[in-house]
């Protein structure tokens, strides 16, 4: 298993969360005028979105880069990979429950990411410390 995969998929979520802040950017001149703290809610949840998506997005890509060289098993090396992969559910959810202005169904899907990032974190620190045989 090489981490191709991880690294694509983080560079695609980069460049579509590099998308969403540049539309956010893009309109945020009237939030200035009243003061910045005066964002919506939505607006605020979008805009953790796209900074949550930048950093998983890097997370996918160094974990690719670092399960090709790990010791792990082709297993586990494959269910890092997929958890990885579905940490991508954070900014997800997060954005989601931006634009729906706060629907409670989104939260769980930024949860199932956390959760996938957490393990993923774990199969790496298990795969890079086991012993090749």
């Amino acid at each position: 298993m090489n981490g191709r995969f991880n690294i694509v998929l983080g560079l695609v979520v980069l460049i579509g969360a590099a998308m969403v802040g540049l539309a956010l950017g893009q309109s945020l001149e009237p939030y200035y005028k009243s003061g910045y703290g005066q964002i919506p809610l939505w607006r605020y949840l979008t805009k953790a979105g796209h900074t949550h998506g930048m950093l998983m997005g890097l997370v996918n890509i160094i974990f690719g880069l670092l399960i090709e060289r790990s010791a792990g098993s082709e297993r586990l090396k494959r269910a890092g990979s997929i958890l990885a992969a579905m940490a991508v559910c954070v900014p997800v959810g997060v954005s989601l429950r931006g634009i729906t202005e706060g629907a409670i169904f989104a939260e769980a899907i930024a949860m199932a990411g956390v959760l996938s990032f957490i393990s993923a974190c774990v199969v790496m620190i298990i795969a890079s410390t086991s012993r090749s045989t």
